[in-house]
């Protein structure tokens, strides 16, 4: 797994929300990263942001869309 990829996916995808985390969520933002960044696969990476999506979207105003891109991205990667 190409973590710099991930990160790169991820970032991008977050960055164009259109709502930055509050102060309450960043804790919870933070553990969310840490989490992903333990990972040792790409599975691993879309199962947390499927158990997250709802909580990522929410925070970063992101569409369903946006997330689907990700993931589908993310996907690619495995092969």
């Amino acid at each position: 797994m190409n973590r710099q990829e991930v990160i790169n996916i991820i970032e991008a995808a977050l960055k164009s929300g259109s709502r930055t985390p509050g102060l309450f969520d960043l804790p919870k933002m933070m553990a969310i990263k840490a989490e992903i960044q333990s990972c040792t696969s790409i599975n691993d990476v879309l199962a947390l942001i499927e158990e997250h999506r709802d909580l990522i979207s929410k925070v970063f105003g992101l569409h369903e869309d946006l997330i689907g891109d990700a993931v589908g991205k993310l996907k690619a990667l495995e092969g």
